[in-house]
């Protein structure tokens, strides 16, 4: 009885393009994946090693390009999903979470890249072509379409002028550009808020 379940659900897995659970197994040979059974990955996503996913992690590649480097770790309910053509890369030693991340390059050409050890958390969705340099940090209920943060140091980088480009708050943030060690702070609409240095936040430690 409890081989047909399963094979019942490899089927629905398979039906829809997401790895079986003895698939989903052999992924953990080499991955941390802490419920085999509520984490769907696709089975044309390119996957590197030492990435952790907590449960309700969705990685769909339907129709589009999926992958993802190494040591990066996914929260639960963060949803990565490439299709009609769009791309999405994640680099090694991202934190995708907590709280909801999504990562959406749903349309022809759309190519949606997250670099080295970039920060995503509580609520941040990109959707469409973007560029979110190396260190770089979506911090909050923000809608991010088509932005370029530059990349840098990481948020435990020592100088925070050489930090990667931070952008926070809620809203939609449309377009934005920001440079390496600027910080885009909004509340509603980004286009209205007046972009800041890191340092004002962070003061360099004497």
């Amino acid at each position: 009885m409890q081989d047909q379940i399963i094979g019942r659900m490899d089927e629905q897995r398979r039906r829809n393009g997401f790895l079986t659970l003895a698939e989903m197994a052999a992924l953990a040979e080499t991955n941390i994946v802490f419920d085999p059974f509520s984490t769907l990955i696709a089975r044309d996503a390119v996957i590197g090693e030492g990435n952790t996913f907590f449960p309700g992690v969705v990685v769909q590649c339907d129709g589009g390009e999926c992958s993802i480097g190494n040591g990066s770790t996914f929260y639960p309910s963060t949803l990565v999903i490439a299709a009609n053509g769009g791309r999405i890369a994640i680099g090694d030693g991202c934190s995708l979470g907590p709280g909801g991340v999504q990562i959406k390059a749903n349309q022809s050409g759309s190519v949606l890249s997250v670099g080295n050890r970039a920060r995503l958390l509580n609520g941040a969705e990109l959707v469409g072509s973007s560029v979110i340099g190396a260190g770089a940090q979506v911090i909050g209920a923000v809608s991010a379409q088509g932005v370029q943060l530059a990349g840098g140091d990481d948020f435990t980088g020592p100088d925070p002028d050489l930090r990667g480009a931070v952008l926070k708050g809620t809203g939609l943030a449309r377009g934005t550009r920001l440079a390496a060690g600027d910080v885009l702070n909004g509340l509603g609409d980004f286009a209205t808020a007046a972009v800041e240095r890191q340092l004002a936040y962070h003061p360099r430690s004497k």
